[in-house]
């Protein structure tokens, strides 16, 4: 009996001590979760206040081509921006070249969605939906709606440049899922 009873004691204490090996495990990861939590909000809210930024950036870009101030245009445009689309076979265009596009008018330009997908220090990547009423001399009425992706540049100054855009047709106007919903 004396056996039993030992082995008895034993298994108890066994238990009891992984129970209490269980529970500071515990403990442990839910605290390093409180402090992930905090950095996290940070996060949100500098996502957050960088869209706000990129918003009003990408709103600006519009005022400025209905109002035909292409100086503006330029002050936003990083030194090295390249418009690519992705339609046609047309190469990359230049701050430049944009900037040289002649016989370009813009009736109405509206910024329909903006949402950060990537934000590195100085650098955003960001999904954006325009839609336009503008024509081109020759061309006539140019498509409305564009899908595009840009990543931007904050300046030394801290004025975010737009470095490249890969713009894309889209077939109808952009909706907020949720709106639609």
């Amino acid at each position: 009996m004396n056996y039993s009873s030992n082995l008895s004691k034993t298994g108890q204490r066994i238990l009891g001590l992984l129970c209490a090996v269980v529970i500071c495990f515990l403990v442990q990861a839910c605290n390093g979760d409180k402090k992930n939590t905090l950095p996290e909000t940070n996060i949100v809210e500098q996502k957050s206040k960088t869209t706000d930024e990129i918003l009003a950036q990408e709103n600006a870009w519009a005022s400025a081509l209905i109002a035909g101030n292409l100086d503006f245009v330029a002050s936003i445009m990083h030194h090295d921006f390249r418009l690519i689309r992705a339609y046609g076979d047309a190469p990359p265009i230049s701050k430049e070249m944009y900037l040289g596009m002649e016989g370009m008018s813009a009736l109405s330009a509206d910024v329909t969605s903006v949402n950060v997908s990537t934000e590195m220090d100085s650098i955003v990547v960001a999904r954006v939906t325009w839609t336009m009423d503008w024509e081109q001399e020759g061309v006539g009425k140019l498509p409305p709606h564009f899908d595009m992706i840009d990543t931007w540049k904050r300046s030394e100054d801290g004025i975010w440049q737009i470095l490249s855009r890969v713009s894309q047709i889209a077939d109808k106007p952009h909706t907020n899922k949720k709106d639609a919903e």
